[in-house]
């Protein structure tokens, strides 16, 4: 074997041993987090609608600081609001006014 060929195999098994291994870690995922995760994940979704901001701009509400509140309601918050979101019915009796009323209110008591 030539030095040259030597030298390009001692070079690619020291690269390979100075990469680092690192074990992956995996956990399980239960229903309820998976659940709360949704949850908040609907309530977001409603806040980035355009008529929404729209309203909440109207009620003198800033968008980004009722999306950062949302983000800081405990689980138990939003369960109980995106349950209220999720018992309407499909056409809706709740009009936009009234949902953003039930966030604003939420956003008050935290």
């Amino acid at each position: 074997m030539s030095w040259r060929r030597i030298t390009g195999l001692m070079v690619g098994l020291l690269a390979m041993l100075l990469i680092p291994i690192v074990p992956l870690q995996a956990g399980m995922v239960g229903t309820n987090e998976l659940l709360r995760e949704g949850e908040r994940a609907q309530l977001i979704e409603q806040l980035q609608r355009q008529d929404v901001q729209q309203e909440l701009v109207q009620l003198g509400v800033d968008p980004a600081a009722a999306h950062k509140r949302v983000d800081q309601m405990t689980d138990e918050e939003v369960a109980q609001l995106a349950g209220q979101i999720t018992e309407l019915p499909a056409g809706g009796s709740l009009s936009t006014i009234q949902l953003l009323l039930i966030i604003i209110i939420i956003i008050l008591l935290v």
